[in-house]
């Protein structure tokens, strides 16, 4: 008989498709390999599961890419769990693969713990989104940043979706809704643009957006500095130019035109 999968299960394994590009969902991934270790499933039972999810992503479909086709209503339980309440599951899948790694290295050497794990394994799921603590803030904070960062990052292929710089030194996730207008899209990955650090400063500025073609367009503040070698190598050949689509988490056209309206110096 095969075993159901639980709650904690699927939060891990979807909070990892989060954070890897669909083309590497494959059993021999080391970070499939390490959440199934967790889960106590195989690494093919994972890489099925990831397959699955796929199969429900509209940004995979586009690209003609159908992920599988045995997935359980579980299964679109939890993706529709996630794209309702981003903030909600992205903390609960965090808390979820933290507990697990935490028990793990309860086994392991002292220098295989981490001090932001054991952190985690104390906390609940409604003391961070209710508690009233600086700490519990701090927490919730601290767990939306590091989703949203590696899920930004896994759907661009760490590269600038402006001029494709690869360096992750140089890399940022971006909101395209900034952090302190909607607390509900802090987590939200089709909120996310990944950016080196220049064109992240100029987007946040409202010296380019991005129209309903993905196309980029530059403020005429911007444009008002030129010529200038530096801004037409960094910016006026981009300008019209689409940006790099993400391999999944397409950003959402209505927080695009929010940024065109309330942020943009059109």
């Amino acid at each position: 008989m095969i075993e159901t999968w639980t709650r904690d299960q699927l939060l891990v394994t979807f909070n990892l498709y989060c954070k890897i590009p669909f083309s590497k969902t494959r059993g021999n991934n080391p970070l499939v390999i390490e959440v199934a270790h967790l889960i106590g499933r195989s690494p093919a039972s994972v890489a099925m599961k990831l397959g699955n999810f796929g199969s429900f992503d509209p940004a995979l479909r586009t690209k003609g890419i159908k992920g599988l086709s045995r997935a359980s209503r579980a299964d679109r339980a939890i993706w529709d769990e996630f794209n309702q309440s981003w903030e909600r599951l992205s903390i609960e899948s965090e808390l979820a693969t933290e507990r697990l790694r935490a028990s793990t290295q309860m086994k392991l050497p002292e220098r295989g713990k981490t001090k932001w794990s054991n952190e985690l394994y104390s906390w609940k799921l409604q003391d961070i989104l209710s508690g009233p603590s600086e700490t519990a803030r701090q927490v919730k904070v601290r767990l939306h940043q590091r989703f949203f960062r590696e899920a930004v990052m896994a759907s661009y292929g760490s590269s600038c979706c402006v001029c494709s710089n690869p360096v992750p030194q140089l890399l940022t996730a971006g909101h395209i809704i900034p952090w302190a207008k909607r607390e509900d899209l802090r987590a939200n990955p089709r909120n996310g643009l990944c950016l080196c650090s220049l064109h992240h400063d100029a987007f946040d500025c409202g010296l380019w957006t991005v129209d309903n073609s993905y196309e980029i367009r530059l403020s005429p503040e911007l444009v008002a500095y030129l010529p200038n070698k530096t801004l037409e190598a960094s910016f006026v050949v981009y300008s019209k130019v689409r940006i790099h689509m993400p391999d999944k988490f397409w950003p959402e056209q209505e927080f695009l035109a929010y940024h065109r309206m309330n942020l943009f110096r059109g």
